[in-house]
């Protein structure tokens, strides 16, 4: 294994606390979710019920109630508004919880160990996908990216540094909640590759931004038998080619980049 993620794994793991408070609010029921609805002073009107194929719930006095795609918070708003409208009850408190999760999916693809589609038994959080998917496997890259399609339709992307994210965790930070029908796309990780007289030639993750001469120095440094200017880097072109690049030791390397050191003479 990379040994990279040797520790980012088992961080994956340790991360997968339930019950953060912002996942619960993100988190949208569906069919098939079991709730309890809990009314503040009125005891009879406590109900359990199972969101049913239409999206609703039977609430008493209320009859059914659509909640479907609606978060805990936002379904205990929806019949609070209808209580006070219907003229049952004034100043209407009422608390949402989700018994059993039973409807919410989410799919992991790319570099990961165990790619798929995902049951969310419960709020579930960036780091929590990624685990129960396996972890990042030894190709994958930092970067994850977060697919979503908003309620109105806008299918929105963002993109997280899985290091970093896992930084912000270790600080008690908020982590990312995920919601239903989420994807989540670990790419492959950048490679360059260092050939040569080098100390230990060989290809290497571009995990962060690096210039030609931080890149020798990862391949180990110049062997006593380099030549300091028999240097060429070969860099794929837009075409697919691959040509030999005017670059020099302060230039960034690029993904794919074949760094090669010649052999001194005398």
């Amino acid at each position: 294994m990379n040994i990279r993620w040797c520790f980012l794994i088992p961080l994956l793991a340790a991360f997968c606390v339930p019950g953060l408070s912002l996942a619960d609010e993100i988190y949208t029921l569906g069919v098939g979710d079991r709730v309890r609805v809990m009314v503040y002073g009125e005891d009879d009107l406590h109900t359990e019920a199972e969101v049913a194929g239409n999206g609703t719930i039977s609430i008493p006095l209320l009859g059914r109630v659509h909640v479907l795609d609606l978060s805990a918070r936002e379904a205990a708003e929806h019949i609070e508004s209808r209580l006070e409208r219907g003229g049952f009850l004034q100043n209407a408190h009422v608390n949402v919880l989700v018994d059993e999760y039973r409807s919410n999916t989410l799919a992991v693809l790319g570099q990961v160990n165990q790619p798929g589609r995902l049951m969310m038994d419960g709020p579930m959080t960036l780091t929590e996908a990624l685990a129960l998917a396996g972890g990042v496997s030894n190709d994958g890259s930092e970067r994850v990216i977060l697919l979503r399609t908003e309620r109105d339709g806008r299918q929105l992307r963002q993109e997280y540094n899985l290091r970093e994210l896992l930084d912000v965790q270790a600080d008690n930070s908020e982590q990312v909640p995920l919601r239903n029908g989420d994807t989540i796309y670990v790419p492959r990780a950048d490679r360059f590759y260092v050939y040569g007289e080098v100390q230990e030639p060989g290809n290497y993750v571009l995990d962060r931004p690096l210039t030609v001469r931080q890149a020798l120095s990862v391949g180990g440094g110049l062997s006593a038998n380099a030549s300091r200017r028999g240097l060429t880097v070969y860099r794929q072109q837009p075409d697919g080619s691959v040509e030999e690049a005017s670059v020099g030791l302060d230039d960034r390397v690029q993904d794919g980049d074949v760094i090669f050191v010649r052999e001194r003479w005398f």
